[in-house]
């Protein structure tokens, strides 16, 4: 009997990158057993209208995740159009063939799946794997019954993309915030205000 592969997905805006990714996706690593962890920096969010430009997102994620054992897939940032978590994890499935595909989610996001779209397709691909903080309360009642989730445990960084786009404008310090090599390609590109 052929063993199935795991592969977890841990899509996000990345905008830009910062070590509270850093940080969750190396504990993902350490905590669970995947075949392959990918990485897919969103190509044009459907509800999110990013700074920086697909392309410059998806080299800051290669630039600050060189040294941790993820792939990185630009299979949003390549594709025309609003970036649906359906086309992404029916383009992974082509790649890997027959896979248990895991979709890693911040616990705000319950709340939030019931919008997203075709979710009844999505679910039936996917469980989703979701990262709460310590001693927080996941809110499962807006979930459709349809989901199917585990949840894990993360002691998450307390920084944010809004957070490091702030600092960057106000050219206040952010070596707490990004890696030197992410905050040189920012200063490099002009991107969020740099100077």
């Amino acid at each position: 009997m052929i063993a199935i592969k795991r592969v977890g997905i841990f899509g996000g805006t990345f905008d830009p990158i910062h070590f509270g990714h850093i940080h969750l996706l190396s504990e993902l690593s350490k905590k669970i057993e995947f075949n392959e962890l990918v990485v897919v920096p969103s190509g044009q969010p459907w509800q999110k209208n990013p700074v920086a430009s697909k392309f410059d997102r998806l080299e800051m994620v290669q630039i600050a995740l060189r040294d941790l054992p993820v792939r990185i897939s630009d299979v949003e940032v390549k594709r025309e159009g609003d970036s649906y978590a359906i086309d992404t994890v029916e383009d992974i499935q082509n790649e890997y063939g027959p896979a248990q595909i895991i979709w890693i989610a911040g616990s705000d996001t319950l709340s939030q799946l019931k919008t997203w779209h075709q979710i009844e397709k999505l679910a039936q691909l996917v469980e989703f794997l979701i990262v709460k903080r310590p001693n927080a309360n996941v809110d499962t009642t807006e979930l459709p019954k349809f989901v199917n989730f585990t949840e894990i445990e993360i002691a998450a960084l307390d920084i944010s993309a809004t957070q490091v786009r702030e600092a960057i404008s106000a050219q206040s310090d952010t070596s707490k915030l990004i890696p030197a090599k992410v905050a040189e390609f920012i200063k490099s590109k002009g991107l969020y205000g740099a100077a």
